[in-house]
């Protein structure tokens, strides 16, 4: 059985937005070995160094933890996307495996990143989720590959709309960004859509 993965930020020794994290351990592990399993990520033991500033967390386990890993982070420079065709991948888990994902990177060409679509749907890059800004709103992908933290956190402030996005409606759209557990919509990157290359 594949190890799952869960990436957590920390920012001066304080892991966010937790209880999202728990939620995703918890209904992963209820859907592969049929008990919930998670972490107070409390009563883990940040090293001193990684107690300052942004944090990468990962957490690998599957029904316990195998392995936790720090990394100071700093974020991809991604100023171009390339659509990507994949109507069969299935990514609902968040696997420490990544070998589907990393396939399907090797079609980007000039692009810094790929933006994949499925079934003609909009779903997510190849590390996170993103919102497609429009005029008057933002909006997620309702056929997401995974379903982020961070997304279920902006939909739950109401902040983003989900929505099916075909590629012409994205077309339509002024802006990707991309967000995932370490970029929240304040820090997050933001790619025109003139650099999307279909």
């Amino acid at each position: 059985m594949s190890l799952l993965l869960e990436s957590v930020r920390i920012v001066d020794g304080q892991w966010m937005n937790a209880a999202y994290h728990r939620q995703r351990m918890d209904d992963s592990t209820m859907e592969l070995f049929g008990k919930a399993f998670s972490v107070d990520f409390e009563l883990i033991e940040i090293p001193l160094e990684y107690r300052k500033g942004v944090v990468k967390g990962r957490i690998i386990y599957d029904t316990q933890v195998r392995e936790i890993g720090f990394d100071h982070y700093f974020p991809r420079k991604i100023d171009s996307l390339q659509l990507v065709y994949d109507d069969n991948i299935d990514y609902h888990l968040k696997w420490a495996d990544r070998t589907v994902l990393n396939e399907l990177v090797k079609q980007k060409g000039s692009a810094d990143e790929i933006l994949i679509i499925k079934n003609g749907f909009v779903t997510d890059i190849s590390y996170a989720n993103v919102i497609v800004r429009f005029k008057d709103r933002f909006a997620t992908p309702a056929h997401c590959l995974l379903k982020g933290t961070r997304r279920r956190q902006l939909l739950d402030q109401h902040i983003v709309t989900e929505e099916d996005i075909t590629v012409d409606k994205l077309f339509q759209a002024e802006s990707v960004i991309i967000i995932n557990a370490m970029l929240g919509l304040g820090d997050a990157i933001e790619i025109p859509i003139s650099r999307i290359f279909r």
